[in-house]
């Protein structure tokens, strides 16, 4: 499902400085309701990027703005404490076990994370 405000292939959402190393990070889009809303999570140099939309109850996972509960490798819902892990936002603890998170296309170029695929490099 298309939503609105989705960033362009290229767009920047942050630095990894900017990401709290074993924490996360959301970046908007848009404005009220319409905003697209992504969630940056990190552990060292790697770097996981979702939808900021649980699929149990159709709500953010966190309740203040850039406040989430990251723990050793999931990222808990603030709302009905569904555990997703961080590598691929499968659901394995609360509600809505089994469903998962929406992965986000991301790539690095020097420090910074951008929206979408890593463009192809010609030969």
């Amino acid at each position: 499902m298309e939503r609105p405000n989705r960033p362009e292939p290229g767009a920047r959402l942050c630095a990894l400085g900017d990401i709290p190393d074993c924490g996360a990070l959301e970046v908007q889009f848009g404005d009220g309701s319409e905003n697209f809303r992504v969630l940056l999570l990190r552990r060292g140099e790697r770097v996981w990027t979702y939808l900021n939309f649980c699929p149990h109850f159709s709500l953010p996972l966190n309740y203040q703005p850039q406040t989430f509960l990251v723990l050793d490798d999931a990222v808990v819902c603030a709302h009905h404490t569904a555990f997703f892990n961080l590598s691929d936002g499968r659901c394995t603890d609360g509600p809505c076990v089994g469903n998962s998170l929406t992965a986000l296309p991301h790539h690095r170029v020097g420090d910074e994370i951008r929206f979408g695929a890593a463009p192809a490099v010609s030969p």
